[in-house]
């Protein structure tokens, strides 16, 4: 991970709005896809894992709006 991951206030809610169980498999499932970069522990089903690209999706694209600005291009 050379990134900080950004869980926003809209991503929170919508945990918020889930059952403890599914909060644990979203958020263990991306630990261990973009903290750890290891194999995930347990196997996702259909929904969950639907689920889970949405959940993910949301995360890297505010972690991306978040991070500091990269310089485009080095002029000499």
């Amino acid at each position: 991970m050379k990134n900080a991951i950004v869980l926003s206030p809209q991503v929170i809610n919508r945990l918020k709005n889930m059952s403890i169980e599914e909060q644990r498999v979203l958020l263990d499932t991306l630990i261990s896809d973009e903290v750890l970069c290891v194999d995930r522990s347990t196997k996702l089903t259909a929904v969950q894992e639907l689920v889970y690209m949405i959940f993910h999706d949301n995360v890297m694209r505010d972690s991306r709006r978040y991070a500091p600005p990269q310089p485009c291009c080095m002029v000499s």
